[in-house]
Order: structure tokens, then C-alpha cells, then sequence
């Protein structure tokens, strides 16, 4: 049942996975936000767009961790998720994790969207790595619905935030 978009998320564990023990660059939040936003805001991406992506995404992982590409005893870390994992999972399991990555869809979308809620939002980025890390983690769903909660929590304040902006505009 894999779909196209699972590239994407099996790539960005990997990235997330070599944040995780280097630090990133100024261009690794932006591509992680890019990455989950732009199938949400185009509907899906065809073949191209998804290739351009994915190699965004290896891009900025090699630069995070330019070693790692060359290891010869790779330690897995930064490897791409196997999203078998997620789909093989307990039923409970797998739509815990199923909706964690929506809600981080849904709100990287929504600060892809606004450039003035995506500098208003940069301390919360971490929310991200947290939520792609506990997605490849073989965990019980309550801390995966903890983060969907989180999420939400955010999505929320991001629409007052969103309507602040609209309201000082006028």
C-alpha cells in the first residue's frame, strides 16, 4: 500500500535521523516544512515534483551529515525509513501514526503557506523532528496521540497567530 508521498516521509526520517547526531544547517527546517507541506498544498505531486523533493531532501541530509552517504559501517541513523513498518504495524499503532502525519502535514502546510507565521513558528520546529522520530519509533500509541494533541494545540494557535497578522494588516 505504499504511496508516492511515502518517499518523502521514508527520506525525511532520514534526514530527521541525521539531525539527531549533527547539527543542522540554516536550509534543514525549511526543507522538512517544504517537504511535508507541498503534497497538501498541490494535491499530490507528480513523478518530477516528487524527485525534485526527494532529492531536495537527500541534498540537505548530505550536507547535515556529509560523512554518513560514504560510511562503510553505516550505522542505520540516517537510513530511509522503511514505511512497511507504519503499515504492518498494529492496527492501533498504524493509525496513530497515520494521523500524527497528517497533523504535521496539515500544519507545515499552514506555515508553508504564511512567510509571516513561518518566522513566528521557527522555535517550534522541533515539534516535527519529534513527531517524524516517534513515527519510526516501535512505540505504543499514547505518546503518538500525545503529539497528535500537541499538534493540534499548534494548528490552533497558528490560526490566532494567522488571524492576528490578517487583523493588522487591515
Amino acid at each position: 500500500m505504499e504511496l508516492k508521498e511515502d518517499k518523502i516521509i521514508s527520506a525525511l526520517i532520514g534526514l530527521v535521523g541525521a539531525c539527531n547526531n549533527n547539527p543542522k544547517t540554516a536550509n534543514t527546517d525549511r526543507v522538512v516544512i517544504k517537504a511535508l507541506a507541498l503534497p497538501v498544498i498541490c494535491g499530490g505531486l507528480d513523478d518530477e515534483g516528487l524527485s525534485e523533493m526527494i532529492n531536495e531532501i537527500y541534498t540537505e541530509k548530505n550536507a547535515v551529515a556529509p560523512n554518513c552517504a560514504s560510511c562503510t559501517a553505516p550505522c542505520g541513523n540516517t537510513a530511509d525509513y522503511d514505511m512497511r513498518r507504519i503499515y504492518e504495524a498494529e492496527a492501533k499503532i498504524r493509525d496513530a501514526k497515520m494521523e500524527l502525519l497528517s497533523k504535521c502535514k496539515s500544519l507545515a502546510a499552514c506555515i508553508y503557506r504564511n512567510k509571516e507565521l513561518e518566522k513566528e513558528t521557527q522555535p517550534e520546529y522541533m515539534f516535527f523532528y519529534k513527531a517524524l522520530s516517534y513515527i519510526s519509533f516501535d512505540i505504543e500509541k499514547e505518546p503518538l496521540l500525545e503529539l497528535v494533541a500537541e499538534a493540534e494545540a499548534q494548528m490552533n494557535k497558528m490560526g490566532d497567530v494567522g488571524h492576528d497578522t490578517e487583523n493588522h494588516k487591515n
